[in-house]
């Protein structure tokens, strides 16, 4: 009879379990959402049962919440101070300053190598001697495995930055920032950086009206050349805009690369009478300097918060080509991943991974196994770290303006994932009473977008358990 009356209210608990909160039932219901297109899972760091279990076994598209076992991969397989490394080289003589042979960089996957780390890498070479290149700048990039991306796969937007795929040796995160800038009845169009192989024709007309979405009133048309690139731009731009910003991928690697260092070289008053190409670097090179980028622990900050996914699937490639092999290509970064999950004892059979990033319409997890690595993250040495990485509501990144009126917005850490038919938010929820929850919610359907409202309704109620 015990026996009978204990399996009672194990189902009856299980049957609560199931149960989506009503705040959260309510918004979805009202958005239109049916609830089977929704899982749910939110569990007690220091209990071994979750509190709310809806379809946590059903296999969900992550979108960008993916970057979560990435960072967490990363952490634990290269360690919180793992530095990448880029290295320069030449392969003749260095005589009075000239250096007579090419200069060779080797690229190892920065994946945060900006325009002023260009610069300070280039004031560092005229520090070891280098004024005068007589030879060619050659890229070693195979670190990475060179095969062809279709960068427009995605949703046909190849020079979108989030499409931009990786590259051993990728400058500037790949990015131009155009801005628009209107005056004085005139509407300028500025790159940034303000290189001359990007030809910038401005074609829009600068009217009356309010700004809105701005960015759809106009269009662009992308003409590669060697070595540079025509844009041109059409459309209307209102007044009232002022100043505004767009990020576009519109040089291709190599040449962006070369451009930005002949750029900075010459501004430093460096001569450069060769051209650029990709290469290997020679087994009898000469070792000039290294440049180191700025932590692990560091760049997944950007990643997380910023959900940056160039920058991930370096890290992914990375961790490939440190565990696995070099040249390193995707499905090497698979392999590493799922064997580093089963040295934890952490078995996800639905598991889909391609590059880590979320930038996908195949990723997928369940939510249950989603909660199982961010529980062992929370147990893990560099737990530290890889919290701190996670968007803070109301204050940074892709949740600035999540939560602003809740009284949770402080006490959580959560990562966002959004592409069209996805939404989703995971992470940590510190609640009234002090305690931490591990917490998922994953949203597959047409109207995902509308789904916001029930999963800040969902953190709310998670940081009100009494």
């Amino acid at each position: 009879m015990k026996w009978l009356w204990g399996c009672i209210l194990l189902l009856a608990s299980m049957m609560v379990h199931a149960d989506l909160p009503a705040p959260v039932a309510d918004s979805l219901r009202k958005s239109g959402i049916p609830a089977e297109n929704v899982a749910v899972y939110a569990q007690r760091i220091d209990q071994v049962q979750p509190l709310i279990d809806h379809q946590s076994d059903q296999p969900m598209k992550t979108a960008s919440t993916m970057k979560l076992l990435s960072t967490y991969a990363g952490l634990e397989l290269l360690g919180p101070d793992y530095r990448w490394r880029t290295g320069i080289y030449h392969d003749g003589r260095l005589e009075n300053g000239v250096l007579h042979g090419n200069l060779i960089i080797k690229g190892r996957g920065d994946p945060y190598l900006l325009a002023a780390d260009m610069q300070a890498l280039l004031e560092d070479l005229r520090q070891a001697g280098v004024q005068d290149i007589r030879g060619d700048i050659v890229l070693d990039t195979h670190f990475f495995a060179a095969r062809y991306r279709d960068t427009a796969a995605f949703d046909d937007k190849p020079h979108a930055p989030y499409n931009a795929a990786p590259d051993a040796f990728a400058v500037n995160i790949k990015s131009t920032t155009f801005n628009f800038l209107a005056g004085n009845g005139r509407l300028e169009i500025e790159a940034d950086p303000a290189l001359p192989e990007i030809h910038i024709a401005n074609q829009m007309t600068l009217v009356r009206g309010e700004c809105g979405d701005w960015k759809s009133r106009l269009r662009f048309v992308v003409e590669p050349q060697e070595n540079e690139v025509n844009i041109t731009f059409v459309g209307e731009y209102p007044a009232s805009c002022r100043d505004k910003a767009l990020e576009l991928n519109v040089l291709e690697d190599g040449p962006y690369a070369y451009n930005l260092f002949r750029q900075h070289w010459l501004a430093l008053g460096g001569k450069l009478q060769g051209g650029w190409r990709y290469g290997t670097l020679p087994e009898q090179a000469v070792h000039l300097m290294t440049h180191q980028s700025q932590s692990l622990a560091e760049i997944i900050r950007t990643i997380n918060k910023y959900s940056n996914n160039l920058m991930v699937r370096q890290l992914f490639l990375t961790v490939a080509a440190e565990r696995v092999t070099t040249p390193a290509l995707e499905e090497d970064g698979v392999l590493a991943i799922k064997a580093w999950l089963a040295s934890k004892g952490l078995y996800f059979p639905e598991l889909v991974l391609e590059n880590g990033s979320g930038l996908s319409r195949n990723e997928q997890i369940t939510a249950r196994h989603m909660a199982d690595f961010l529980r062992a993250a929370y147990s893990s040495p560099v737990m530290p770290e890889y919290v701190s990485s996670l968007p803070l509501p109301s204050t940074d990144g892709t949740m600035a303006n999540r939560l602003k009126n809740s009284p949770a917005r402080g006490n959580v850490h959560l990562k966002t994932g959004t592409i069209n038919g996805v939404s989703a938010l995971a992470g940590y929820v510190h609640d009234q009473k002090g305690r931490r929850w591990v917490t998922v919610i994953m949203v597959n359907d047409p109207k995902a977008s509308a789904s916001r409202a029930a999963q800040d309704a969902f953190i709310d109620w998670i940081y009100r358990q009494p």
